[in-house]
């Protein structure tokens, strides 16, 4: 997910416009503009999803993984 943007970004610094950078990544051209975008505003710090509304998680990174391992 952060390796996508990251590319979307360095694309975008190589002078391609959008429709170009969305065309050879396939992605989305509301998807790039919203990255450049917030690599813009935020720099490095903008690639990085923002908090999400909801209840915190009840569920460990170690209860996950462990879950994962055992499939």
């Amino acid at each position: 997910l952060l390796a996508r943007r990251a590319r979307i970004v360095l694309a975008c610094a190589d002078g391609l416009d959008n429709k170009t950078v969305a065309r050879r990544l396939r992605a989305s051209l509301g998807m790039v503009g919203k990255w450049r975008a917030r690599f813009l505003q935020a720099r490095l710090e903008g690639l990085y999803d923002e908090p999400r509304p909801g209840a915190p998680r009840t569920v460990s990174d170690a209860q996950v993984e462990h879950v994962v391992v055992q499939t």
